[in-house]
This record gives structure tokens, sequence and C-alpha cells, in this order.
């Protein structure tokens, strides 16, 4: 009776915490080990891989096993200990199969049972048609022009477009890989330690010797499918002392390197205050300007959007935040996608946590301005009633790609900030660190995150427990499943918003006429000058056409080198149609791939300049990753192409 009653309860916390962004049986068995072994055809953007998988049971009657793939060439499937060849069957899932992919049902050679093993091997092939989780970039692309280029991003669910598996952040997997490539003059580094690079050659159909070389990887901490990463070509890397490393093309890797010179200081910093660093190396890869995301946070990989690299140190909060993903993300993982806030708001909370002890608190006040300006620039696209505008987004039935933004970020964040007023600074950093061991090397979910909370406040806050959790229990479902604004408002005003804000402001009533304090510009900080530019933004209705003449003329804004001031200047030349900056958003479009700014710069081009928009994303559709010309597509459907009669 006890085991039934056992049975029954992991049965109701497996339905309750089930992944609806996965098509994978992945209760009945789940994935241990992934091995690949691919070799690339850079030229061709072509891969010939094969795939060997081990599973562990988990059901008293296995038959079949279902796996996430997307538009992959299945060959066979095979049992390596036998030869065996299993039938294997792709069912599609009809209009899924635009967002999530399709099933790989593999029909296994006898029934399995609870505790067993099963080890198979998978032939496939994939190319940059149908892998959108791979980048592949002619060599023109890239700065040396002469070896092309490959990178990955596999988050959210894209791993399953260059790998068949379990794709979901509930299963975590050991990895290891061995690539293979024809061009000596390419270098490959993946999730996990490099454990050698070998040259050979081999015979090839036409009696002649093919120089090879061959990569190993191996990662020894388990990892969910959309934390495996790979870069391929002409990239070497550069050491910045203490186990840390840049990786980027050879023509930039010194300037690169010198711009994160600090990247020991923010790992000493990041130990000090959350615990021992456990990865081993950290190293970070600048890649090609079509890179879709600010950063990714692979284990040991870290990939980062050149748009960090500024030349005054002032972008590399990006990296202190991918170092944080070691312990939040990476260590302790979000169950599924409407999960995703326990890996980013933790993130943001211990990168500004580092930022305010290198920067100071007014600072980090204003980076927090600017991410809920963000945040609610998406939940305003969502539509504030949208699940998407809250903290834990019904992706069902949708790509869960569509529902990233800055929202889970920020108010992640606000929360995380409001438990530690109730707390105290100092036992919400014990708190972390007993979450983060306490959690080490799972999925979990909020529900989960929750208990342990209001445990430790139990147990840790003596006489003070009981009115914090009441406190505690009163917000947490409005703050983590409420669309629109979080419940209660964390206080980040400074003088440096009110500042920016006067002189935005002095600048619209001066309807062109340079203000009296317009000189303070010149000396603000980018995160002020971001809030600067937002005031003008969310008045933009009042910014007349000789205001951003004026202003551009003061400021040289168009063209901006700093992409991040540079892309809400023309967030606002969009909104006020000041065409004469016109060509700024044009070279802008056509040199940063990040997804966030495109998405919004091509739904405002697709409003305010149709022709152009249409016009640019087709001159730029092969430089984008593959996620962002979905993305982009979708958006520019809301705004059908106009035709021009002669």
């Amino acid at each position: 009776m006890i085991y039934l009653l056992f049975c029954l309860c992991l049965f109701l916390t497996y339905c309750a915490e089930i992944d609806v962004n996965t098509f994978s049986n992945y209760i009945e068995v789940s994935q241990e080990h992934v091995h690949i072994e691919w070799l690339l055809d850079l030229d061709q953007q072509y891969i010939n891989a094969t795939s060997q998988q081990i599973f562990r049971v988990n059901s008293n009657k296995l038959e079949k096993i279902d796996l996430d793939i997307y538009q992959l060439d299945i060959i066979v499937v095979y049992l390596p200990s036998s030869g065996n060849i299993l039938k294997h069957n792709v069912i599609n899932q009809g209009d899924q199969s635009l967002l999530q992919g399709d099933i790989l049902q593999i029909k296994l050679d006898r029934v399995y049972t609870r505790g067993e093993y099963i080890k198979l091997n998978i032939r496939y092939n994939l190319d940059s048609k149908g892998a959108r989780a791979l980048g592949f970039l002619r060599k023109e692309q890239t700065y040396s022009k002469q070896v092309p280029y490959l990178f990955s991003q596999c988050e959210d669910n894209n791993c399953r477009s260059m790998i068949p598996l379990q794709d979901t952040p509930s299963v975590k997997i050991y990895f290891t890989a061995s690539v293979l490539v024809k061009d000596a003059r390419i270098n490959v580094f993946m999730t996990g330690n490099k454990l050698q690079a070998m040259k050979f050659k081999l015979l090839n159909n036409y009696d002649n010797l093919q120089a090879l070389t061959l990569y190993q990887f191996e990662l020894d901490i388990k990892i969910p499918a959309y934390l495996i990463g790979i870069i391929a070509g002409e990239v070497v890397e550069k050491s910045t002392g203490n186990q840390t490393y840049v990786i980027a093309e050879p023509h930039f890797i010194d300037d690169y390197a010198q711009e994160l010179s600090d990247l020991p200081i923010y790992m000493n910093e990041m130990q000090k205050y959350i615990g021992p660093y456990i990865w081993g190396d950290y190293k970070i890869v600048i890649l090609p300007a079509s890179f879709p995301f600010g950063g990714m946070e692979h284990p040991l990989l870290t990939f980062a959007s050149p748009t960090i690299i500024v030349g005054d140190k002032s972008g590399v909060s990006t990296a202190i935040h991918e170092i944080a993903h070691s312990w939040v993300g990476n260590t302790v993982t979000g169950r599924n996608w409407a999960n995703f806030w326990i890996n980013e708001g933790f993130c943001v909370f211990l990168e500004r946590k580092i930022l305010s002890r290198l920067n100071g608190l007014d600072s980090v006040k204003l980076d927090a301005i600017n991410g809920n300006s963000s945040a609610y620039t998406s939940m305003q696209t969502f539509g504030l009633d949208n699940s998407f505008s809250s903290m834990h987004p019904n992706t069902k039935n949708r790509n869960p790609d569509e529902a990233t933004s800055r929202v889970p970020y920020e108010k992640g964040y606000q929360l995380l900030t409001y438990l530690e007023t109730l707390i105290k600074e100092d036992p919400f950093q014990s708190f972390l660190r007993d979450y983060i061991q306490h959690f080490k090397f799972q999925s979990i979910d909020e529900d989960q995150l929750y208990q342990f909370l209001l445990n430790w406040v139990r147990t840790n806050k003596g006489d003070d427990a009981q009115k914090i959790i009441t406190d505690i229990q009163t917000i947490w479902k409005d703050w983590v499943y409420k669309p629109g604004l979080s419940p209660i408002q964390i206080d980040v005003q400074t003088p440096l918003f009110t500042n920016a804000n006067n002189l935005a402001k002095a600048w619209i009533d001066g309807q062109g006429q340079v203000p009296e304090q317009a000189d303070d510009f010149l000396q603000y900080k980018p995160n002020q000058k971001s809030v600067f530019l937002q005031y003008l933004i969310d008045n933009s209705e009042l910014v007349q056409k000789t205001v951003l003449a004026t202003m551009d003329q003061k400021y040289v804004l168009t063209f901006y080198k700093d992409q991040k001031i540079a892309y809400k200047w023309y967030r606002l030349v969009l909104l006020v149609e000041y065409k004469e900056a016109l060509e700024g958003v044009h070279d802008f479009v056509s040199k940063v791939g990040v997804s966030s700014y495109l998405k919004v710069l091509y739904d405002l081009l697709g409003y305010h300049y149709n022709e152009e928009a249409y016009a640019w994303f087709d001159e730029n559709k092969t430089f984008y990753h593959p996620v962002v010309v979905q993305a982009i597509e979708k958006i520019l459907q809301k705004y059908p192409k106009k035709i021009i009669l002669e």
C-alpha cells in the first residue's frame, strides 16, 4: 500500500511538472549520456553524424523511445552491442513541425523494465537548411574571408535540430563529442573539456589521401541539451589569467582579450559571494556579429555577441551575467521553459550584486531601470494580460522562443530583491548558497523553490520567520503567475535617473534648440545614456524631427559605436520617422544579428518603412541566424508587403 501511494505521488509530481515543449517520453525513459561523432563540411554547410545514446528505463514496461527531432535526415537506428537494426518512424506533428519539430519513434527489440539501461546508435545527416540551431557563415562573412565558420544556439528547444534527443531542461545528460574537420585551419571548441586534437589522413574514394583533424570533448557534469554548444572556424584562444580565456577570430583576439582582461576579477568576486566555481576553466567566445543573443552560457564555453565590446569595458556586464549562470542555470536549472526565470532572474540578481560592488549601487539602479523598461516594452508587445507577460509563460503548442523577452529576467530580479529586503542582505546570501547546494545538478520548478524558501526561513529566521513567511505567501502567486507589472514595485530611484530624464525633457521642450545642460550627456555612462534615450522613446509623440536633427549633430548618435545605445537611438528614429538617420538603421540591421534588437526594429520598420523592411530583410537573410529569420518573417506577416506602382 505504501509503495502504491509512493508511485501515485510520483505520478502526480511528473504530471504537474511535465514539459509541454518536448515530444519525448522522458518520464518513462531518461537519457543519461549523449555522444556525437560529426564530420563537418563547412564549405558545403553539411554534417555527417552519428549519435550514441544511453538511456535509463523508469517504467515497468518500455517498448519504444520517443525523441525530439527537427528536420533531421535519420538514416538508421541500431544497437551497437549486436548491430541489430531497430525500426524507427518519424511522426509528423502537423502544424507543430513548424514550431517544435517531430517525433523520432524507435521501436525497441524487446520489452525493457525499470532500472535497465539501453544503448543505441543513430546515424543521421543535417545541413544549413534544416538545422535551425546552427549558424553557417560563408568564408566571405568572416574577417579573413578565408575560412567558413559554424556556431550553434540551442536555447530554447533548438538542439533537436542538430541531435535527436530528449530536448527538455528536465533531463540532464553527460556529454561527449568527436568532431572531424577537413580544413586544418579550422579550430573546434565545444561544451566540455577539450581532450585532444589529432591530425591524420584517410584514403578517400578517389585513392587520394584526405587530411583530417579530430577534436574530442568530454563534460563530466550533467547538463540539459540546450547547453550543448559548438564553434568551428578560424579561431584562437588567449589566456586572461586565473583559468579564464577569450576565444575569437585572430584579428580581434588581442583587443577582445584586453577588453575582457578583468575576467579573473569578475570570477573572483562571484565566488566570494556565491561559492566555489565547479566547472574548471572559464572560456568566453566573442562570436561574429550574426550571433543572435547577447550571451549564451554553455559550460566552459560562454558565447557572447561582439556588441559587448565597446572599447571602455562598459559593455562587459554580459560577461558577468554569463559567469553567474555557472551557478544558476547550469548547476541549478529551471525544469521547463515556464520556469525560465529560475535561470535568468537569479542570474540578473547575481550579476547586479557583483556590479554594485564594482561600480556602485546607483549604477546598478540604472541597469534595473533600463531592464524594467525593456521588460515593459515586451509586455506591451505581448499584451499586459498575456501569459508571456508573466514569469510563468504558457508555451503549450508554441515555440518557447516566442516567449523570450526581458520579462523573466526583470520580474525574477525584482522578486529576489524583494525577498532580500524581507530576509535581510547577509542571511539572503546564505539562503542563495544553501539553495544552490541543496538543488545542485538538479532541474527544479518554482514550487520546489517556494517550498525550500519557506522551510529555510522557518529554520533560519527565528522570531521573524512567521511574518516573513506570511509576506512571501501573500505575493508569491501573483508575482510568478500574474501577467503585467510586479505586485510590488522595487525602489530603484537615483539622481542619475532624474538627471537623464530632465535633460531629455529639456530637449523636447527646446523644440530643436540645444539645452543649456546638453553637455551633461557627454559625461554619462552608457546606462545613463540609455535612460535618456528611453525617456525620448516613451514620449516620442512629443519629439519633433528638428530635435533629433540637432541632437544627432550634437552627439553624433547615428553610427554610434556602442550598439546598445545605437539600438535605442534607432528605435527613436523610426518612431519619429526621422528619415535622415535611416541609413544608420540600414547599417545597423546589416551588421548586428542580436535577435532582441532586430525584432523590435523590424516591427517598427514594417509599420513605418514597409518597403525598406522587406528590402533590408531580403538583403540580410543569409547574415541572420535561422532562429532570427523565422522570428522576423513572423513579424513582417503583420505588415503585408506594399506594392509599389511605377
